[in-house]
C-alpha cells in the first residue's frame, strides 16, 4: 500500500510542476510540510499550495529494510538557507539546502528525535525527543552546530523530567525553553552557562497537584511553545485525567501565558476538554497566537484558533478572537504564518490524519484554500515551517 502511495505521489508532483517555472519556484514563500507516513517532505508555493517538491527523506538507510524514517518536524533557517528534519524513527537530524534541496548533513540521534528549533544567528539547532517507555530516554535535549556546513554535537542538556517534548530558543533572552509532555514542567536552559544545580531551572506548570518533576502527572499535558519577548505560550492538551485509580476529571484543552525572565504565569485561555491544542505560532506582526486543535473524532470538532494577548494595569488577558473547527479537518497537527515584504499575511495548518494543507485568513479564520499532498491516500502530516520570500530581516 505505501509503495502504491509513493508511485501515485510521484506522479502528482511530476504533473504539478510542468506548470511551474524557475521563476515562479523561487520568486515567494515555501512551505515546508513532513510526510510522516511515506518518509517524504513536501515543499508548497505559499501562494496556491502547488506542490514544487517532494524530498526523500532516507538518513540511516531504513528505506532498503522495509522500515519508515519517519520524518516528524522540520525548521527553516532563512537566514543561512539551510532546512532541517527529524527522522523519528530513523534516529537522526537531517540538513538541507534552500537554494537546490539537496541533502548536506546527518547526525544520529540516540533514540527518536522530535521536536526542532533554531538559533539562526549562532547557527545552533536544539532538538527533543519523542515517545516514552520501551527504555527510550527523553531527558536530554541535543545542542548542534550548523556553522561548518555540516551538523556536530555541542552539548547534551539533561533535564529531570522525561518526554521532554516542544521546545524554543528565544533569540532575545538567549535561552532555550522545554516542556515535558507527562510530568507538566517547564525547563529554562542558558547554552551559555555550565549545567548546575540551577540551570536548567525547573518550574511547575500546575504548582497544586504537580511538586516534583520526576514524577509523571499527565493532567495538562503540554504540548509545544511559542514565544514573542518577554512572553511564552504553551499548548497543553489535557483532557481525561485520573489521578489515582478512584480519582476521574476532564481539564480543559488549554494556551498558558508565561513571562520567560521570572518564569511566572501571567494568563490562561482554556478550549473545551476534547479540544486537544497542539502545535502554537506568535504572529510577527500583531498581539495574537495561532492555535491547531487536534480536536477528538467522537468528542470534538478539529481546526484553528486564534487568541490575542494584552495588559492592562498589569493584569494579562488571553481573549478569544476566532475559532474555525469542523469534522472535515483532520486532526491538526503543525502551524505556521507567513508575513512578508509585499504584505502577504496568512496562517497554514496541516492536518494529521487527512494528508492536507491549509490557508487560513488570519483576521476571521476563514479557510482560503487547502491541497491534499498525497491524493488516492492519507499521508499522516507532521512539523510545517516556512521559507519567507524576503527573509527575517529585509522588512525591518
Amino acid at each position: 500500500m505505501q509503495i502504491l502511495l509513493l508511485l501515485i505521489l510521484v506522479i502528482f508532483i511530476g504533473c504539478n510542476n510542468d506548470s511551474v517555472d524557475d521563476e515562479i519556484i523561487n520568486g515567494g514563500s515555501k512551505i515546508f510540510v513532513t510526510l510522516q507516513d511515506l518518509d517524504y517532505l513536501a515543499i508548497v508555493r505559499a501562494s496556491d499550495l502547488a506542490v514544487l517538491d517532494t524530498i526523500k527523506i532516507d538518513l540511516n538507510g531504513m528505506d532498503m529494510m522495509g522500515m519508515n524514517e519517519a520524518p516528524h518536524d522540520v525548521a527553516v533557517d532563512n537566514l543561512n538557507n539551510y532546512f532541517f528534519t527529524t527522522a523519528m524513527m530513523g534516529g537522526h537530524v537531517g540538513m538541507y539546502s534552500t537554494d537546490d534541496n539537496q541533502f548536506i548533513s546527518s547526525y544520529p540521534i540516540a533514540q527518536m528525535p522530535a521536536l526542532l528549533s533554531l538559533d539562526k544567528v549562532n547557527m545552533k539547532l536544539y532538538v527533543s525527543r519523542g515517545m516514552t517507555g520501551n527504555g527510550i530516554e527523553t531527558n536530554i535535549i541535543y545542542e548542534l552546530s550548523y556553522a561548518n556546513n555540516m551538523l556536530e554535537l555541542i552539548n547534551e542538556w539533561p533535564v529531570l523530567f522525561e518526554y521532554a517534548h516542544g521546545i524554543h530558543f528565544d533569540e532575545t533572552s538567549g535561552n532555550v525553553f522545554v516542556v515535558s509532555k507527562t510530568n507538566d514542567y517547564i525547563a529554562k536552559i542558558n547554552p551559555n552557562e555550565p549545567v548546575s544545580g540551577s540551570n536548567p531551572m525547573l518550574v511547575s506548570m500546575d504548582i497544586e497537584t504537580t511538586t516534583n518533576p520526576t514524577i509523571p502527572v499527565n493532567r495538562l499535558r503540554p504540548i509545544h511553545i511559542s514565544a514573542k519577548y518577554p512572553y511564552m505560550f504553551i499548548t497543553c492538551s489535557a483532557g481525561e485525567w485520573m489521578a489515582n485509580q478512584e480519582s476521574y476529571d476532564e481539564i480543559n484543552g488549554q494556551v498558558q501565558m508565561w513571562n520567560m525572565e521570572d518564569m511566572n504565569l501571567l494568563a490562561t485561555a482554556e478550549f473545551d476538554v476534547y479540544s486537544r491544542p497542539w502545535h502554537i505560532e506568535v504572529s510577527p506582526i500583531e498581539d495574537k497566537i495561532f492555535i491547531a486543535l487536534a480536536g477528538g473524532p467522537e468528542n470534538s470538532d478539529s481546526g484553528v484558533a486564534c487568541l490575542e494577548f494584552n495588559n492592562f494595569n498589569n493584569e494579562y488577558m488571553l481573549n478569544e478572537v476566532w475559532k474555525n473547527t469542523s469534522s472535515e479537518y483532520g486532526t491538526m497537527h503543525g502551524i505556521t504564518v507567513e508575513y512578508d515584504c509585499d504584505g502577504n499575511y496568512f496562517v497554514y495548518a496541516t492536518g494529521r490524519t487527512d494528508g492536507t494543507i491549509y490557508k487560513f485568513d488570519p483576521d476571521t479564520g476563514d479557510e482560503i484554500s487547502r491541497t491534499n499532498l498525497a491524493p488516492s491516500g492519507n499521508a499522516a502530516t507532521g512539523g510545517i515551517d516556512i521559507d519567507s520570500s524576503c527573509g527575517d530581516a529585509c522588512c525591518d
